[in-house]
């Protein structure tokens, strides 16, 4: 999903049955920097600008770019790697934590 249509969509005027879009910062223990993602239709989608996908190095300025687009909370997904070579194939390889955005 292009940044621009995100955009549209978090301030198009909805219903009163409007969900705000699932947002997701994808962070590997492995990576020095983090992805940002939207759920659509049950499946993440990397959200891209000018045609790459939208890269951050450090969780604040992801804070201030959602920010600015009026995002009140994201989930942050941290990937690990040990998890996913584990030998116990019904454990999760991420851990999904909600982050507030707004400031007090």
């Amino acid at each position: 999903m292009q940044k621009i249509q995100l955009e549209h969509w978090l301030h198009a005027d909805h219903s009163g049955k409007h969900i705000a879009p699932k947002l997701y910062v994808i962070g590997c223990e492995d990576l020095s920097n983090y992805l940002l993602a939207v759920e659509y239709k049950h499946k993440l989608e990397p959200v891209h600008k000018d045609g790459e996908p939208m890269h951050f190095s450090s969780l604040e300025q992801v804070k201030d770019v959602l920010s600015r687009l009026g995002v009140e909370s994201v989930y942050l997904r941290l990937h690990n790697t040990d998890d996913e070579c584990s030998a116990f194939g019904d454990s999760i390889p991420y851990h999904d934590i909600e982050m507030s955005l707004q400031t007090h």
